[in-house]
């Protein structure tokens, strides 16, 4: 039998969308055991960053959560407006949970060369400034599933963030908030430079 090499590499995140973020972490804390999770009230920054919705230039209003289950980051989206993304389409077409895949990938422009002669298709770009790579989310063929997150290399630095917060945890809460996902990095230290 020959070999495989996954060309993402591992999936390190589940990426789950849900209508009320506080709800889905408790059922997680409850009914799972996975905690605590960090918990950016007002998404990324205040104002939303643009984002980009198959090429059209969006501002969506996100709260999030991220924990562990292992090796394995869960996120948590809650959309609080209703900008066009993968995440309104998503609930749109009556689901809820696990929405994309994410993959901190090596080689951004080899993995997104790759997936796209596989038949993927970008649909939603998070274009952070300063940085020279955006996190794409990508269509996947219905026998697939969920979509897939392509997370250039430098944001390694903010999963392990999240990572060593969780780690030295010691309180009662199975939350730790903070206002948005910048305030976390400066709290955290975290630059991509």
């Amino acid at each position: 039998m020959t070999g495989f090499s996954p060309i993402l590499g591992p999936a390190t995140q589940l990426g789950f969308v849900v209508r009320n973020v506080e709800m889905a972490v408790r059922h997680w804390n409850e009914v799972f055991g996975v905690g605590p999770f960090v918990i950016m009230e007002h998404g990324t920054a205040q104002p939303p960053p643009p984002t980009y919705m198959r090429g059209e230039e969006v501002s969506v209003e996100l709260k999030l959560a991220f924990g562990f289950m292992g090796d394995v980051q869960i996120e948590i989206i809650e959309q609080r407006n209703d900008a066009p993304s993968p995440y309104t389409e998503f609930l749109a077409a009556g689901r809820e949970g696990l929405q994309h895949l994410g993959f901190w990938v090596h080689d951004h422009a080899s993995a997104t060369r790759r997936i796209e002669a596989a038949g993927y298709r970008p649909v939603y770009e998070i274009r952070v400034a300063g940085q020279p790579l955006p996190i794409v989310y990508y269509d996947s063929p219905s026998l697939y599933g969920p979509m897939l997150e392509i997370v250039p290399p430098q944001w390694r630095r903010s999963r392990q963030a999240i990572r060593r917060t969780i780690e030295a945890w010691n309180d009662t809460d199975p939350v730790i908030r903070f206002d948005t996902y910048t305030d976390f990095l400066a709290h955290s230290g975290v630059t991509f430079d």
